[in-house]
């Protein structure tokens, strides 16, 4: 049975506020198109290094930390993430229109790094979604995208010539491209996991109370988590230790299922942390160890921990893996917005705390968890509205992008 760690706040921006019912069109198209010819690769050589190896002191009660944010530079188009790539100390800020900039760290000097925006269908919960650099080589540069024209997902390579600030704006490869029947949950995450391998992020592919039925179809891409290795195979590789990865009972790609909109996601280590968007009345945080690959999340059966739209006997069910932590939807909360573990060095006191929030009620929500279990948990009210996005620099410390700013989150005090 899942269990609820019930409360307040969290998340997300594009990823599908309550009952989105209304946004349903009449236009469907096969539940699995891709462009995809995979092959099965062994396991990545390249990893991500830890997140640190610096001794820190030890961690204090939420209770006795205020936290807030301090913005960081000048307003931008419309800041969808931020992140960083190796070798390189500058901030990447994406833009949900397709235009991705850098700045330095304390928000000066910035550049225009690539614009894609002639590619890209930008509004609601379509645009440019997603960012991630490779590991081991700074040079290569992902982006997730809603396809203009037919909004279609798209994950594409772009390079950086070798010395150069900006990237080509001719992508390199197209990794992967999925039809969306909706312009709703298109997913936007997608991130280099210790192990070096790409996940992306997809949503159920739209409407309400997965329309499509793709919640419970593991051989749809939609609804999932895909583990994949850009650094074989054509487009992609099928890593060998995929859940899978030879096609049986999921679609080789799939490393979780059940997911309505997973709209941002995270590693602290091997451990995965995802803020999947509810349907009108319950947000999720999922915390997913190493070992559970192949796990349904129970979208559309559960809605967070509660029965949506199956038999009890399904609801009951213990294959499901349970939130961590959910919320309802009340005191202004409508979608969860996934964040990051603190790691950082500036404020030691919030350290192993996972930080996120909620795109339309703007507070930042902390919460530790030992066991599988939440044993601190605490809403801050920092002021700021359209909470899209949260992001982490090379010294672990952790941002926000909220309406048309980024903020950095700081302890007061």
């Amino acid at each position: 049975m899942r269990r609820l760690t019930a409360l307040l706040a969290g998340l997300l921006v594009l990823a599908a506020c309550g009952d989105d019912s209304s946004s349903v069109t009449t236009t469907s198209v096969p539940a699995t198109t891709t462009t995809s010819t995979a092959t099965t690769t062994a396991p990545a050589t390249t990893t991500l290094p830890p997140t640190t190896t610096t001794t820190v002191p030890a961690a204090e009660p939420l209770e006795g930390l205020d936290l807030a944010v301090v913005q960081v530079g000048g307003s931008f188009a419309a800041p969808i993430f931020l992140t960083v790539r190796s070798g390189d100390d500058r901030l990447y800020v994406a833009n949900q229109n397709g235009v991705i900039q850098s700045m330095t760290s304390n928000g000066e000097d910035v550049q225009e790094v690539i614009d894609i925006s002639s590619r890209v269908v930008y509004g609601g919960e379509r645009g440019l979604l997603g960012l991630a650099f490779h590991p081991t080589d700074p040079r290569r540069m992902f982006l997730h995208y809603s396809r203009a024209g037919n909004g279609a997902t798209i994950i594409e390579e772009y390079r950086f010539p070798e010395g150069s600030t900006t990237a080509d704006p001719e992508p390199v490869r197209t990794i992967l491209s999925h039809a969306q029947p909706d312009a709703n949950h298109n997913g936007g995450m997608i991130a280099f996991g210790p192990d070096g391998y790409l996940y992306i992020a997809l949503g159920d592919g739209g409407g309400g109370g997965d329309t499509y039925g793709h919640g419970q179809n593991p051989y749809t891409l939609l609804g999932t988590i895909l583990r994949i290795d850009v650094n074989g195979g054509d487009p992609y590789g099928i890593p060998a230790d995929n859940p899978f990865a030879d096609g049986w009972g999921a679609a080789p790609e799939v490393w979780l299922w059940g997911l309505r909109n997973p709209w941002r996601f995270s590693f602290d280590g091997e451990d995965m942390w995802i803020g999947d968007v509810g349907q009108g009345n319950r947000e999720e945080i999922d915390l997913v160890g190493p070992g559970q690959g192949g796990a349904n999340l129970g979208w559309p059966i559960l809605e967070g921990n509660r029965c949506f739209d199956g038999p009890q006997y399904r609801c009951d069910n213990n294959d499901f893996i349970s939130p961590v932590f959910e919320y309802p939807h009340d005191g202004g909360r409508c979608s969860v917005t996934g964040g990051y573990v603190y790691r950082g060095l500036a404020h030691p006191e919030l350290a192993g705390a996972y930080l996120f929030g909620d795109y339309c009620r703007g507070d930042i929500v902390a919460i530790r968890v030992e066991g599988g279990e939440v044993v601190e948990s605490r809403e801050y009210a920092v002021g700021i509205g359209s909470l899209r996005s949260f992001g982490v620099d090379h010294d672990g410390e952790v941002y926000v992008t909220a309406g048309n700013r980024v903020y950095r989150i700081v302890l007061e005090g």
